[in-house]
């Protein structure tokens, strides 16, 4: 007997972890994420859906920032905001590091809808603003039957209130990192002085003509690559151009300078072919409302359509929101 109640215990736990499980079951499941615009109901049209398409894209062009709509029937057993929890940890949305995503998410059964704030934007959509947005531009649309424009006239505010909150600007696909160009490059100045050199030399000293081409060659390396010991270096290399043999620097530095342009070209060319790649996808029509073309969700182009597979940019909530019921 004195082990009773060890044994009461256990089945106790037994008994708990089985109603957890089987509440776990029933929860509502989370979508997959393959557009801006989720809408399980089929409330909103194809047009309509397409509307807001652009206009979240267009948003996330300009300043990188990502806002999901969800529409279901119901949340229960879950309040809205543990099931926009879970939807927001699911669909990662904003950048990471940023976290800068929102989530505008329409229970349409249950007359409740909540908009989720990850943390990166709680300065710009603090807690009082989305309760302010659903009560005055949300749920009078919606008592009126007007699904989209209520979800139109949230995001439409959302997106003006992202707009003016200072973000790190987003990535683009056509936009080109700066390469420095190779050590080759440099030798432009040296030849540059070296010829001037020869002009100097009557005038005044040739070492001291030297010296000032190798300073020059140095700053420059200085400032493109940084370093003392990269200064240095090139700053000889220029001292000595301006001595030895001016005719092989010159052969030198063109060989560096056609390598430079040919590698400028050919980035270019690269360039390019991702921003057509990008703009066109390749296996689809371009704005049409079929679902065969591909989008990765850190950066938009400026029309893109509920066809595109858009993507979560990886970041998290742990920001906050507010609920509201019409």
């Amino acid at each position: 007997m004195r082990f009773a109640p060890r044994w009461v215990g256990i089945c106790c736990a037994s008994v708990l972890m089985l109603a957890a499980a089987k509440v776990q079951a029933e929860l509502q499941p989370v979508p997959d994420l393959h557009a801006r615009v989720t809408d399980l109901t089929g409330t909103l049209s194809a047009s309509q859906k397409q509307a807001l398409e652009s206009d979240l894209a267009g948003l996330e062009q300009r300043k990188g920032s990502q806002i999901g709509v969800l529409i279901v029937s119901t949340t229960q057993p879950e309040d809205i905001a543990q099931y926009a929890t879970r939807v927001f940890d699911a669909w990662k949305l904003g950048r990471k590091g940023i976290d800068d995503g929102a989530l505008l998410i329409v229970a349409k059964n249950d007359h409740r809808v909540r908009i989720e704030v990850a943390r990166g934007l709680e300065g710009a959509i603090p807690d009082a603003a989305a309760a302010r947005i659903i009560r005055e531009y949300i749920t009078p649309k919606f008592r009126d039957g007007d699904i989209y424009g209520g979800i139109h006239a949230a995001t439409d505010t959302l997106t003006k209130l992202i707009d003016g909150e200072k973000l790190p600007a987003p990535l683009t696909p056509t936009s080109e990192p700066f390469h420095p160009p190779p050590p080759e490059f440099l030798f432009l100045f040296a030849i540059v002085g070296a010829g001037a050199l020869r002009n100097m030399v009557s005038v005044i000293p040739r070492r001291f003509a030297c010296f000032l081409v190798g300073g020059i060659l140095g700053g420059a390396a200085w400032y493109i690559w940084g370093g003392l010991t990269v200064a240095l270096v090139y700053g000889l290399m220029g001292f000595l151009v301006g001595l030895i043999n001016f005719d092989t620097g010159v052969r030198y530095a063109g060989a560096g300078v056609g390598r430079y342009e040919a590698a400028r070209i050919r980035r270019k060319l690269k360039t390019a072919r991702l921003r057509d790649s990008y703009v066109y996808p390749a296996g689809g029509d371009y704005g049409s409302s079929s679902s065969s073309s591909s989008y990765s969700g850190s950066s938009s182009s400026s029309s893109s359509s509920s066809s595109s597979s858009f993507s979560g940019g990886g970041g998290e909530s742990a920001g906050g929101g507010a609920s509201g019921s019409w």
